[in-house]
């Protein structure tokens, strides 16, 4: 059955036989994550001479898992307990299609839903994320890791959660690729998982230990859902009373246009940026701050996540991880910031307030969003996974590591400039976030709010070529929980804001299988 973007406005059901030709034709990972615990990315280069297509007959070769085959494993294995084993999906760059001869008409673009104009709006993709460092404030690629300093056509990505299997399967795909491309690097990810103290043993959410990443946070607690069965479970477990998650199809696909048809086949953008976090930086950070404040450093921590460390909103209580002394059977994600519109709960450059405001940017005047609909579409599905090793759990400041691991972070959308681009630059890089020119006016309790407080960049005197300012640490924090601000007197190297550093990435678009299949006329996949 044929999908209109246009008239899909909420989570669809995936056991619908009408919409199994889309899921067929649609790449696993965009609609829901892929669920294993290891994984291995393979970014390829199309550089070898006189081998165009060689190439195109190994993409056509892959077995590029579908969204429908992925949704099925996932169903089978809550009957039966049988594990799904390889995943498998491909996205290519714009030089990827280039290399592979497709026309620049035939490119994709993004899906632009507020009409903007150039020079403010950017193909972002066809640009390429080397190009877009000075708007996103990255390090300069010259500081890059060496395998992403030079161009990158392809990233395969394969996962299973049976390492040996996994590892066998790479050795596979390094083998065909020897002779017709160059591998510029391989990121190896790793799930990390952590068990709270809870008095709920049965509490699904923690039953294997709840997702984490490297500063021993609860990580991907709030996504936007594009399946009913997922809605309905988050409705029960969670409440959609503060906060609707439910997304529309259209905030992560757009047609393919090298594709089968115009509505059954269909891609997404893919965005990869390898995180490196300084733990011991943000651990001493925690530290730095409490004791500033005479307040416990999980609470101080929470005030620049957002959430403490077991997942729970700092802005529904004051207390060290709510969640985990209660018999709620989920980490609570039913929250919005109404009732915290001077940020003396949870601070207006904590990490979740600045990455998804839950609708507090929305205003008829304002710089950030003049609808609903316009804040949500910046939405982005992420779907990253950690590097570098196990999570630190040395409680001495001096073991944590500075270095060597952190996120690879993944995320899909329709249009990376309205999506990743927005919520990285207008949001988390925005030191007028929220409340802009209200420094020192009618709001004693604001100041510039600075760098998001966890995924800012140490980033000098560089100035963002939009709002001709430097974005610095955050430095005005809640004096306790929902009382006035004030400014700690901390050292520079302890202020948030900080402590993660990109190493390269790449921006990519995840086409429908049939385009990978037709690139030298083979079947469909499975």
């Amino acid at each position: 059955m044929p999908l209109d973007l246009t008239t899909n406005s909420g989570p669809i059901d995936q056991d619908n036989p009408k919409i199994a030709d889309v899921l067929k034709d649609l790449q696993g990972n965009i609609l829901n994550g892929h669920g294993r615990d290891h994984a291995a990315h393979i970014f390829i280069a199309f550089d070898k001479p006189n081998q165009i297509e060689n190439v195109k007959k190994w993409i056509a070769r892959l077995e590029v898992t579908s969204a429908k085959a992925q949704l099925d494993g996932t169903e089978r294995y809550k009957r039966e307990k049988v594990d799904a084993g390889l995943f498998t999906h491909f996205a290519l760059s714009t030089s990827g299609y280039a290399r592979l001869g497709i026309p620049v008409n035939k490119i994709p673009t993004g899906a632009n839903p507020q009409k903007r104009t150039a020079p403010f709006y950017a193909n972002s993709f066809q640009e390429g994320m080397k190009n877009r460092a000075s708007v996103l404030l990255d390090p300069p690629t010259s500081n890059w890791e060496s395998g992403f300093q030079n161009s990158i056509d392809a990233v395969l990505l394969l996962a299973n959660d049976d390492p040996a299997e996994l590892i066998a399967q790479e050795i596979k795909i390094l083998e065909q690729l020897k002779d017709i491309a160059t591998v510029r690097t391989i990121e190896r990810g790793l799930t990390l998982r952590r068990k709270f103290d809870t008095a709920d043993t049965t509490n699904p959410s923690n039953e294997f230990g709840v997702v984490v990443e490297h500063f021993g946070y609860a990580d991907g607690v709030s996504q936007p859902i594009f399946l009913k069965k997922q809605y309905e479970r988050e409705k029960s477990l969670k409440g959609t009373r503060f906060w609707e998650p439910a997304a529309p199809l259209k905030l992560v696909l757009i047609p393919d246009p090298n594709g089968k048809t115009a509505d059954v086949s269909f891609g997404s953008f893919l965005v990869f940026r390898k995180l490196e976090q300084n733990v011991q930086g943000f651990k001493t950070a925690e530290a730095k701050l409490g004791e500033s404040l005479g307040l416990p450093r999980e609470l101080a921590g929470a005030m620049a996540v957002g959430r403490y460390e077991d997942g729970s909103p700092i802005v529904l209580q004051p207390g060290d991880g709510a969640w985990a002394n209660t018999n709620k059977p989920a980490i609570p994600n039913d929250f919005n910031y109404q009732g915290d519109k001077l940020g003396l709960t949870c601070p207006f450059h904590a990490h979740i307030r600045k990455s998804n405001p839950r609708l507090e940017s929305v205003k008829a005047d304002g710089p950030f969003a003049k609808s609903k609909e316009e804040e949500l579409g910046h939405r982005i599905a992420r779907r990253g996974i950690t590097y570098g090793g196990p999570l630190s759990s040395s409680d001495n400041l001096d073991d944590l590591p500075t270095n060597g691991v952190g996120l690879l972070f993944m995320c899909y959308q329709s249009d990376i400039w309205e999506q990743f681009e927005f919520i990285q630059r207008f949001w988390c890089n925005n030191p007028n976030f929220l409340e802009p020119g209200i420094s020192g006016g009618t709001n004693p309790n604001y100041d510039k709010t600075g760098l998001d407080a966890v995924i800012g960049q140490k980033l000098g005197e560089q100035a963002d070529p939009v709002i001709n300012e430097a974005p610095k640490p955050p430095k005005n924090w809640p004096s306790q929980w929902g009382k006035s601000t004030v400014k700690p007197e901390i050292p520079d190297e302890n202020q948030f804001g900080q402590f993660v550093t990109l190493k390269g990435g790449e921006y990519f678009f995840s086409p429908s299988i049939s385009f990978l299949k037709n690139l030298s006329g083979s079947s469909p996949s499975k």
